[in-house]
């Protein structure tokens, strides 16, 4: 198609991707048959990344969506099955009715334990059955298989058991590259061995070794991204009590780092490390009454920890298998998931609202993405 009025020649480029940046994926993929001037602009790598910034700053969440682990036969022995589904987050705001709906997800076999490492910049890393690694943007429907990282999951004894691989996404401004950490951790007599680290760089396609975490660390899942670092919450036992803190690795220089976790309140509990609009989050959970939210409001600073919520659960909400996973809007909600009941709880009220969810199973994960155009030649990606 030959350029025409609709480059609308009168408004000066400056505008026109002003006006863009704020529109949606799907849209403007309908948008690059306008003109060849406007397919040269939507497809440049600088749109692209400015389409991505302004989506996150975006505080009504029109273009963050929700990724929903959804297991069958949960409670049976046999036949499970994992479904991931798909929702967007605006709409847990209102009271519209939110039927979430199946993503067809690269390498799709419910058979197969699929798992989201994470998401960064619109593109989410899937590991599947903690064997294959996929990197796939949902609103292209468009992935790659990332070669084998040799990073093997084996069986064993009560006594030395069986291992288990950790694996976190993050992207490094710096040099434009996206990367995946892998550990492969192993468990002997009550001490945590960390057996090896990879490390994975899109722009390379390739896995390199890197230098281990030191033993005796357990590290806790999930990895979560933040400031060009992924972070894991660690416990060191020390005699009769637990030495907590987060274990951290810059994806520029690739070293290796550590911030202490906050004084909790003593007690029967677990911690999800999380991360709460921009800043790194710690969620407290006390099992069967309540959990801490935590947040660090200056990076790196112990000082800072900050108690900013507590939550009470319903008495009759199982809390062992609740998910969370915490997303502020800009309304003060934070989002929970436990089991197969969304929960919306704002700080301010002490009801918790429950958005209408249908045909909606039992749920183990919920992870937030954002729409967005990343998929650079580079990444030789195929259609799913």
């Amino acid at each position: 198609m030959q350029d025409s009025i609709f480059t609308m020649p009168t408004l000066p480029t400056e505008l026109i991707i002003e006006i863009l940046s704020r529109v949606s994926v799907k849209s403007l993929l309908k948008f690059r048959c306008v003109s060849k001037s406007w397919l040269a602009l939507i497809r440049s790598p600088q749109f692209v990344k400015t389409h991505v910034s302004v989506s996150a700053k975006n505080k009504d969440y029109t273009h963050h969506r929700l990724v929903l682990t959804e297991v069958r036969n949960f409670f049976t022995s046999h036949d499970v099955q994992y479904i991931l589904k798909d929702c967007s987050l605006s709409s847990l705001r209102n009271d519209s009715v939110i039927e979430p709906l199946d993503l067809n997800y690269p390498m799709k076999n419910p058979q197969l334990n699929v798992c989201v490492v994470g998401s960064v910049n619109g593109l989410i890393c899937l590991d599947i059955e903690e064997n294959d690694l996929v990197l796939w943007n949902p609103s292209l429907r468009l992935y790659k298989k990332l070669p084998d990282s040799r990073l093997k999951v084996s069986g064993g004894s009560h006594i030395d058991r069986a291992t288990s691989v950790i694996y976190g996404f993050g992207y490094d401004e710096s040099s434009d590259d996206y990367k995946v950490v892998g550990v492969l951790c192993m468990e002997r007599r009550c001490t945590f061995h960390h057996l090896e680290v990879k490390i994975y760089s899109l722009k390379s396609n390739s896995w390199r070794s890197k230098d281990g975490i030191p033993d005796g660390v357990q590290l806790i899942r999930p990895c979560m991204f933040l400031n060009g670092k992924l972070h894991l919450a660690g416990e060191l036992n020390v005699g009769f009590h637990k030495d907590r803190n987060i274990v951290s690795i810059d994806l520029t220089d690739e070293k290796w780092g550590k911030l202490e976790q906050p004084l909790y309140v003593e007690g029967n509990f677990f911690v999800k490390l999380e991360v709460l609009g921009s800043d790194l989050s710690v969620f407290c959970n006390y099992i069967e009454s309540h959990a801490d939210v935590w947040v660090m409001r200056e990076y790196g600073v112990k000082e800072s920890w900050t108690k900013t919520y507590t939550i009470k659960y319903p008495t009759y909400h199982w809390s062992p298998f609740i998910s969370q996973r915490l997303c502020m809007s800009n309304k003060g909600d934070i989002l929970l998931v436990p089991g197969s009941t969304l929960m919306v709880h704002n700080p301010e009220d002490e009801p918790i609202r429950y958005p209408k969810v249908t045909k909606f199973g039992f749920c183990t994960a919920v992870n937030i993405y954002i729409e967005s155009l990343v998929c650079a030649p580079l990444f030789g990606m195929n259609k799913a």
